[in-house]
């Protein structure tokens, strides 16, 4: 009898377990939702912010006036770093080269709309949210502001207030948040003072030698280098360049603030005699890499960022440059449907935890026309594969594209389509938000492409 007694005691406490785990799974996991997006709720309230949008604005009525400037962000400590997961967010050890935060504003005395890169892995939501309170100071607003990255991975991390970005950027300092902020605001503030009349060109250049397809090897890249050319009336020449090549050249094992390749880049153009100031935005860098055969660390770095300068200074004195009144800025919500955070090819953490984990931010594509050329920014590591689709690269000579990442928020990486079910760390691990947003994000590109173009 007490043996009977033992394991009726036994299988309940069994199935009391069960029962525990069963309820605990239902809680925390869910199947992945694979209805067609276009089937959605939340692609017919996209569609509708789509229909919502107030007419482009006119053509100023007087030409561009364009001004620059960089402000230096490098922290007094040492402070953790964002990039590479296996760190930690485990602070700098020193100083390799400083890191800073470059603004250029355009005014065509109707619009005015400011153009900022940073130093930075992205610009976090939280740096977003803290510029976008700050910006009325200077009679300016988040929606006039058009935000870019240079994605280095030996940059400053401390600016995410959740799991996920304490993994990623280290432990969460506010005064990191308001810090990156200010310096943002000063940077926005000395260009608006350097304005000057400034006539405006674009070129791109073949670079498919300096990057490859890390995800799937001898496949389509975006491998364009696109520039925009700004000459002000006093001589002085800027440069924007945006390619599409992580800046992972430096090692995990490194811990030295460094801006990577993108910063040698620059530097170097500042060297020649014809250019000024010049500055660097990432491109469609999901599952692109820089391409250095046979070269590694630091001497790959350089090679990267010389031969990508050599193109760049090539042709700078055939860019020609025209004046122009055209500037448009637009900010297009992209509804999402609910968080994909997969722990299996057809099993997800439920949306609560994977807000609980990572936060609730809203997303948008953000648009900047300057001239003829057109900037698209997404809220993510945009795959290089899908830019050809979002615009063929035989019409860019035509209307001009800059696609980049990383524009003030961020939902993890967006590849194709086809490579969902991939085990992949891409695919699989940092695609947050479920399948088709390849075809989703395209289509987004897409509208505001044409919105700006009307």
């Amino acid at each position: 009898m007490k043996h009977l007694l033992t394991r009726k005691r036994l299988l309940r406490f069994f199935l009391y377990t069960l029962l525990l785990l069963v309820v605990a799974a239902a809680a925390l996991f869910s199947p992945v939702d694979r209805t067609p997006y276009r089937q959605m709720p939340y692609y017919e309230a996209f569609g509708a912010k789509i229909a919502e949008l107030p007419p482009p604005a006119s053509p100023g009525t007087d030409s561009l006036r364009v001004g620059w400037a960089k402000v230096n962000i490098t922290p007094g400590k040492p402070q953790p770093t964002a990039g590479y997961g296996q760190r930690f967010g485990k602070p700098y050890t020193a100083v390799h080269d400083s890191i800073w935060v470059r603004a250029f504003v355009f005014d065509n005395g109707t619009q005015r709309a400011a153009l900022i890169t940073a130093d930075l892995l992205i610009i976090a939501p939280e740096v977003t949210n803290a510029l976008a309170r700050r910006l009325p100071e200077i009679g300016l607003s988040i929606e006039q502001i058009y935000l870019c990255a240079t994605h280095s991975h030996n940059s400053i991390g401390a600016w995410a207030d959740k799991t996920v970005g304490r993994l990623i950027a280290g432990k969460y300092d506010p005064e990191i948040v308001n810090f990156l902020a200010d310096r943002f605001l000063a940077a926005i503030r000395e260009a608006d003072q350097r304005k000057r009349p400034a006539t405006l060109g674009m070129a791109a250049y073949p670079a498919g030698e300096l990057v490859h397809n890390r995800l799937r090897n001898h496949h389509p890249t975006d491998s364009l280098l696109r520039v925009m050319k700004i000459r002000q009336n006093t001589g002085a020449q800027a440069a924007i360049v945006c390619f599409a090549a992580h800046a992972t050249m430096i090692s995990d094992q490194d811990i030295r603030l460094s801006r990577d390749y993108p910063g040698v880049l620059v530097d170097t153009l500042e060297k020649l005699q014809s250019i000024d100031f010049a500055a660097f935005a990432a491109g469609a860098v999901g599952s692109q890499s820089a391409e250095t055969p046979g070269l590694e660390g630091w001497a790959a770095l350089r090679k990267e960022a010389g031969a990508l300068a050599e193109k760049v200074a090539a042709g700078w004195d055939n860019v020609q440059t025209s004046p122009t009144a055209m500037l448009r800025t637009v900010s297009l919500p992209l509804l999402l449907r609910s968080p994909h955070f997969r722990v299996a090819e057809n099993w997800r953490i439920r949306p609560w935890v994977f807000y609980w984990l990572y936060g609730d931010y809203p997303s948008v594509a953000k648009g900047l026309r300057i001239g003829d050329a057109v900037w698209v920014g997404l809220p993510c590591d945009f795959s290089g594969e899908l830019t050809p689709l979002v615009q063929p690269y035989a019409q860019w000579n035509r209307q001009p594209l800059f696609l980049t990442s990383f524009n003030g928020g961020y939902i993890g990486y967006v590849t194709p389509d086809a490579y969902y079910d991939w085990p992949t760390y891409e695919t699989r691990d940092m695609n947050w938000f479920g399948p088709y947003n390849g075809a989703y994000f395209v289509e987004a590109a897409r509208a505001v492409n044409a919105y700006l173009r009307k």
